[in-house]
């Protein structure tokens, strides 16, 4: 029996559209000094292929080595279908090692854009810190795997899960963090219907421009370009996920004039009179009840812009910081540099934020007026560019890890 959406409209029962099948490939960084007395690897090349689940295949394993391996090593590697990469010779190895598996890393996304995880392996783990963070920042899932749980413990702030690299079968014991483990078995497909129907719920408008952000919070690593339409074909920009969607019956796709509205299936089309919100905005016949956010750059009777006084001081219940509207613009993307590189990793609550952005632009190194921070900083928030970092009142916000792709996308 089909579900029921927003307003009692019946919705299709899912089935797993999404194809879980993945990629994953496995590197090793290897000095000859790690190997065994009998020459072999510090841990079972064969124990790093279970770590991947059953959606999930291994298309390429590599070892990168600061010298030539025994023979009798280099062919099991061979036998098992792993390539050997042998660094030039140096007296600096922990650095040519690092140094080499970037270099490798950088190749091997070029020429396989369609893996999606990464098994980084080795004795020394330090190693391969830069790598994973490198890696996970660019939107893969990495498992870091060496033979210390308390050296992997200190370095698990770079990768999404960890594993203790031991010898034979059941030799890895893994440590995966729960949040990106679960967000990474979502399927896009029921996140995207299930962000339309709370939206809709509300009676709120659903644009296009917000979905992909709602998506991400909810699978952090989502990205449509390693994904496939029905028909077997890559996409290329979200609009093709949405379109996939549609294809597959899922939802509509309205467009006027220049927005894209999204709708559940059997949904009437709005009219253009239709007593809707925009997502998180007020009525279109209701002042935001903030008179600071009213005045911003409201034409004069002549036409052109007022140019009012400047604002004597930013104030904490002045802004809307849970409040997304997607008519707002993006902040500019120089002010979003400046916020991440500002704002700390443990993030400020945002009387904290207001008062050290006060003491830069005294300082001259934020050369905006309060007008123009609170525009800037007031469409962060509406464009969920700032998140809280805790559960704790108040709140703590840092910038989210993908705010320049947001932008680029607004």
């Amino acid at each position: 029996m089909p579900m029921e959406g927003a307003r009692g409209v019946p919705r299709p029962l899912l089935t797993p559209f999404f194809n879980t099948m993945s990629d994953a490939t496995i590197f090793i960084t290897l000095s000859t000094d790690e190997l065994t007395s009998n020459g072999q690897l510090p841990g079972d090349l064969r124990s790093l292929r279970t770590m991947t689940g059953s959606g999930e295949r291994v298309v390429h394993s590599e070892v990168v080595s600061d010298g030539p391996l025994p023979e009798k090593t280099a062919n099991a590697l061979n036998m098992a279908g792993a390539t050997l990469t042998v660094l030039p010779s140096t007296t600096d190895t922990s650095a040519a090692l690092t140094g080499g598996l970037m270099a490798r890393l950088h190749e091997f996304i070029c020429a396989y854009p369609h893996v999606a995880q990464f098994i980084l392996a080795g004795a020394d783990v330090d190693r391969l810190a830069p790598a994973a963070a490198f890696l996970q920042r660019a939107g893969f899932y990495v498992i870091l795997v060496g033979p210390e749980k308390s050296r992997l413990d200190a370095v698990s702030g770079f990768c999404d899960d960890t594993a203790v690299w031991g010898s034979g079968r059941g030799g890895n014991q893994r440590e995966s963090k729960p949040r990106e483990s679960q967000g990474s078995k979502l399927d896009p497909y029921e996140v995207l219907v299930e962000e339309i129907t709370k939206a809709r719920k509300k009676g709120n408008r659903v644009l296009l421009t917000s979905l992909k952000q709602r998506i991400r919070k909810r699978i952090r690593r989502f990205d449509e370009t390693r994904l496939k339409d029905k028909d077997g074909r890559p996409m290329r920009q979200f609009k093709d996920f949405i379109v996939d969607a549609v294809n597959r019956g899922l939802i509509q796709l309205v467009e006027k004039g220049n927005a894209s509205h999204v709708l559940l299936p059997g949904e009437d089309i709005p009219e253009d009179d239709e007593p809707e919100n925009e997502e998180g905005s007020a009525p279109a016949d209701a002042e935001s009840g903030d008179p600071l956010l009213d005045q911003v750059d409201m034409p004069g009777e002549d036409g052109e812009k007022g140019e009012p006084e400047d604002l004597p001081e930013l104030r904490e219940k002045d802004f809307k910081v849970n409040q997304v509207n997607e008519e707002a613009p993006a902040p500019a993307e120089n002010f979003m540099r400046f916020l991440d590189n500002f704002i700390p990793k443990e993030g400020l609550a945002l009387g904290e934020l207001l008062h050290n952005l006060g003491k830069e632009q005294e300082a001259g190194n934020l050369e905006l007026t309060n007008r123009e921070l609170k525009r800037e900083l007031q469409n962060a928030f509406f464009n969920e560019l700032l998140e809280p970092a805790n559960e704790d009142e108040p709140a703590r916000y840092v910038v989210v890890d993908d705010w320049k792709d947001i932008i680029d996308f607004l």
